[in-house]
């Protein structure tokens, strides 16, 4: 008896270890990357240059949760043979990964497994890794409501972006602290050309909103802002500089990708086992 108790605690120490250092991992590697992004002044929705650095460091991150996650139960697990068995799994090293101990099929599956998780979690926006662009739609967006117009937001609007500003934050930053901003985005300078044609479309007749719409001008969304952003995008407006800050979302995602990575080391085919057995008796059902 006192065996199987052993191997189901040992199991248990050894999926704690592996989800605590992966998602640690992660979620260091997601902080890392907004300073990246930071530096090189790449935010969310950065075009393709945006979408690479956030491709490449999730993958990276991923990848070095899962290394983290096996080193971390090699280093304290009491089972050698384990550890050994686990080395010498890999049947597609080249000579530079066996030098390094890396796996090239677990670290496609760390990655193939984070990225789905971390891209599940920012509803398919990998960049929500990269800091907000304040001239953009932040990296922690979740509701908006259809603005009319350059028309500032009404008080039945404002009590509802009030009401998603104290639930989910400001939509760059992730800030609830102090009085909501009705966020038009695009900024009305930007949908309209310049601050004089916004100002000039407030109050605009129907007539005039279709002939705006005709021209090209785009429909106008709000977003709940914090104070501090709506300063910093009045600047990034007006001069044309792209202005970024930091937000937590995308560490809490990593979060939550990291323990994925960090279980699918350990228990990656009994899951796969039971996801495949499920598929087989849902198939089963539709046909019959």
């Amino acid at each position: 008896m006192t065996a199987p108790r052993d191997d189901a605690a040992n199991a248990m120490r050894d999926t704690v270890m592996a989800t605590v250092s992966s998602s640690v991992t992660f979620a260091l590697s997601a902080i890392a990357t907004q300073r990246i992004g930071l530096i090189l002044n790449v935010g969310c929705y950065g075009g393709a240059l945006g979408g690479a650095l956030s491709a490449a460091c999730a993958s990276a991150s991923a990848a070095a949760s899962g290394h983290a996650a096996r080193e971390t139960v090699n280093l304290y697990s009491d089972d050698k043979s384990r550890r050994g068995k686990r080395r010498s799994k890999s049947r597609r090293r080249s000579s530079w990964n066996a030098a390094m101990g890396v796996d090239e099929d677990e670290v496609a599956r760390d990655v193939g497994v984070g990225l789905a998780t971390f891209m599940a979690l920012s509803r398919g926006n990998l960049g929500r890794i990269l800091p907000s662009d304040v001239s953009r739609v932040g990296a922690n967006a979740y509701k908006s409501i259809a603005a009319r117009g350059s028309d500032y937001a009404s008080e039945g609007q404002k009590k509802t972006l009030q009401k998603w500003f104290k639930k989910f934050g400001c939509h760059h930053c992730g800030s609830s602290k102090g009085k909501v901003i009705g966020d038009h985005m695009p900024p009305n300078k930007t949908a309209f050309g310049s601050g004089a044609r916004a100002a000039a479309n407030r109050g605009a007749s129907t007539t005039r909103r279709v002939f705006n719409f005709i021209r090209g001008v785009p429909l106008q969304r709000f977003y709940p802002q914090c104070e501090s952003c709506s300063a910093l995008q009045s600047i990034a407006v007006r001069t044309g500089a792209t202005k970024l800050v930091s937000h937590a979302v995308g560490v809490r995602y990593a979060v939550f990708a990291g323990a994925a990575v960090g279980v699918s080391t350990l228990h990656f085919g009994t899951i796969k086992t039971w996801v495949d057995d499920k598929v087989k008796r849902i198939n089963g059902v539709v046909r019959a």
